[in-house]
């Protein structure tokens, strides 16, 4: 989707996200005159920053992020030794304005309509651990560290949606423009001839001590929704809206009777949204000061008898401050439009290593695994460290993968790509008969230590 301008004003934006790799944990030991064995002491790395996305009052159009629609995050220090961590990399605010509406993949995933609003649009990678974080009672000094995970990458879509309470709709020359002129401090650009607005207007009114926010939207016409004319642009501007105004020309547009017209504003809208077409709305027959205005104000008023009709004139101010009225009466028991309901999901545990993977048999003795977490796990291996690559085959064997390979027909020499990353396949070693390692480990260790009493004894 490429950016949308009209004028300097931009509504539409695709933005590229790289989010902050984490810091490499450092591998080293602790070497003190006087102290042996003094251990590791590799610090862990810095987390990788985020890129957040925040609605911001001084921000009004998406013009800036359309000259600059890449950003990256900082990535984390690496740690180092003496148990010192990483500094974390700094989080990347990107401010928006408030209505904003960010999509991925066509799906609408924040709506940032109060300033203030915030959305993660990127994660930054967690900083690789160093090596004293491996050890244990059974590996006093493990020469294994990880590299940082990389930072997430997304591709968003940005859409603006004005926040306004009125939206004025209806075909060009209607007198849109002229009436929030009218009724405001706004001055669009108004001339006598089709197509005059080319970006939405927002004016605030104030009419017997109430205030609310009008949207002026550039005329449709029909088949606007097919892209004819100025098409459906700006519509999504009026999604937040609670009230449509629909203004008619008494005079029809491009052969279209003015009872027409409403038939046609109305089904433009309800193709563009369904709920933008069951919309509570008003219709406003403008240019009361022109002789076609009376028939046209009678001829609708009897065919949409269940619509509240007006007869206006945005330049003599004839008739507007009895549709003011109606609308100020009607704003406060109309609810504001949800365009984003976020799903509520269920509480997740978090495993140290997802165990699901799928095994495929590519042919020419060659299989590929994939898994949900596979790559971030061979992302963080530091494969130039032995101890590392022993840990890497253990966890493989722990969720099974050497049993699923096997059965799946796997042979001596064949290669195992493993999320990009290649291996020679090698028959697992066989299990020595008699008890487990760990239970071997503990009968020896009883035998040693029956010795030692014995001889103990004897000294005695």
């Amino acid at each position: 989707m490429a950016e949308r301008e009209r004028g300097g004003f931009v509504d539409q934006v695709r933005i590229f996200l790289k989010a902050g790799k984490g810091g490499d944990g450092c591998a080293s030991m602790r070497r003190e005159k006087y102290i042996p064995y003094g251990g590791p002491n590799g610090g862990n790395g810095g987390e990788g920053g985020d890129i957040v996305l925040r609605a911001s009052a001084g921000c009004n159009t998406l013009t800036e992020l359309s000259f600059h629609p890449h950003v990256a995050a900082a990535d984390g220090g690496n740690g180092k030794g003496k148990n010192l961590y990483g500094r974390d990399g700094g989080d990347t605010v990107v401010p928006v304005p408030p209505g904003t509406l960010v999509l991925k993949g066509g799906q609408v995933v924040a709506d940032l309509k109060n300033e203030g609003d915030s959305f993660l649009a990127a994660k930054g990678g967690r900083g690789g651990r160093g090596n004293a974080m491996f050890k244990t009672h059974f590996n006093t000094a493990p020469m294994i560290s990880e590299k940082g995970e990389p930072g997430e990458e997304s591709t968003l879509d940005l859409e603006l949606s004005l926040l306004a309470d009125v939206g004025l709709a209806g075909f060009p020359n209607a007198g849109k423009s002229t009436l929030l002129s009218r009724i405001s401090a706004a001055r669009p650009r108004i001339a006598a001839y089709p197509f005059t607005t080319l970006n939405p207007n927002l004016g605030v009114v104030t009419h017997k001590y109430s205030g609310f926010v009008v949207a002026d939207i550039p005329g449709l016409i029909e088949g606007a929704h097919e892209g004819k004319g100025l098409g459906d642009d700006f519509l999504r501007h009026i999604l937040r809206t609670r009230l449509i105004i629909q203004l008619v020309d008494p005079q029809g547009f491009g052969g279209v009777t003015p009872e027409k017209s409403v038939k046609v504003i109305a089904s433009e809208l309800a193709e563009f949204s369904p709920e933008l077409g069951a919309r509570k709305r008003l219709l406003a027959v403008t240019k009361a000061d022109l002789p076609e205005a009376a028939g046209a104000f009678a001829a609708i008023k009897k065919k949409y008898r269940k619509d509240e009709v007006f007869l206006i004139s945005g330049v003599t101010g004839e008739g507007v401050s009895k549709l003011l009225d109606r609308v100020i009466e009607l704003l406060p028991s109309l609810p504001a439009p949800e365009l984003y309901k976020p799903e509520e999901k269920a509480p997740v545990l978090e495993l140290k290593m997802d165990k699901g993977f799928r095994v495929e048999n590519s042919g020419n003795n060659r299989w590929n695994v994939r898994g949900p977490r596979l790559k971030t796990l061979l992302a963080m291996t530091n494969f130039g460290q032995p101890d590392s690559l022993e840990r890497l085959r253990r966890i493989f064997k722990g969720i099974g993968l050497d049993k699923a390979l096997k059965k799946a027909g796997a042979a001596e020499g064949d290669i195992v790509s493993v999320e990009g990353w290649e291996f020679e396949w090698q028959e697992p070693p066989p299990v020595p008969a008699g008890r487990p390692g760990k239970f071997a480990y503990k009968y020896k260790h009883n035998v040693k230590l029956e010795a030692r009493r014995k001889k103990k004894f004897r000294k005695k």
